[in-house]
């Protein structure tokens, strides 16, 4: 069961090599906010930024790890195109962590997705999961 202790950090490197195959003279730009669940932080999580191909959006994703509801894809991620984007959220509460099943404890929900037309700048997005979550 060892092999799930890196789980999320694999998530995020899949995710992030899925975008290194573009081409590099993309501009890309650095997204940074914070993630809350019923109001309160998102104690650990990852957050991906997929452009989304159904609204002919396309480049390498953006990838960032919540800490304390807090992400940064300048600190801790990689950065990704403006415009339409699906975002993906993992998160986690950061309790009775198990290194063999449970690294980052258990999770918070179901997978949140929401799309979100993205600043061709660098940008700050603040995301509540609880509305996202019923959808």
């Amino acid at each position: 069961m060892k092999w799930f202790a890196g789980a999320l950090s694999l998530f995020l490197a899949i995710f992030a090599a899925c975008g290194c195959s573009q081409q590099d003279d993309v501009e890309k730009f650095h997204i940074e906010g914070v993630v809350t669940y019923q109001g309160q932080s998102v104690p650990v999580g990852s957050i991906v930024f997929q452009p989304d191909p159904s609204q002919g959006n396309s480049g390498p994703y953006g990838v960032a790890q919540i800490k304390d509801g807090k992400f940064s894809t300048k600190l801790q991620g990689q950065a990704s195109v403006g415009g339409p984007h699906l975002v993906i959220i993992e998160a986690f509460d950061g309790k009775e962590v198990n290194p063999d099943y449970a690294p980052y404890g258990a999770s918070i929900g179901l997978t949140y997705q929401e799309r979100f037309d993205l600043p061709k700048q660098d940008s700050t997005l603040d995301i509540e999961l609880t509305d996202r979550k019923k959808r």
